[in-house]
């Protein structure tokens, strides 16, 4: 009976850990490489078309404005300093 090397593929013990782990970084890197295609993608529309972009941050920040518990309006309480809440 031979005995079996430390890298050696069995049955029993599937793919030994540094293959594993180099797979698992492979599929990182190709995520990350996809996301920077994305960030690059949307990047250049922002060049090509500038006007539409700002228009959509705009739209956005207003969103995020009127969605935020933290400030009120409506009433006109927010006057952008910090509130400190005693906790006890």
């Amino acid at each position: 009976m031979s005995a079996k090397g430390a890298g050696e593929v069995t049955p029993e013990h599937g793919a030994p850990p540094v293959a594993e782990a180099a797979g698992h970084l492979q599929t990182a890197a190709l995520e990350v490489i996809a996301a920077v295609r994305a960030l690059l993608d949307a990047a250049e529309a922002v060049v090509k078309d500038p006007t539409s972009a700002a228009a959509a941050a705009s739209t956005l920040a207003d969103k995020a404005r009127r969605r935020s518990p933290h400030t009120d309006e409506a009433d006109g309480n927010d006057d952008g300093k910090v509130q400190h809440i005693p906790v006890s």
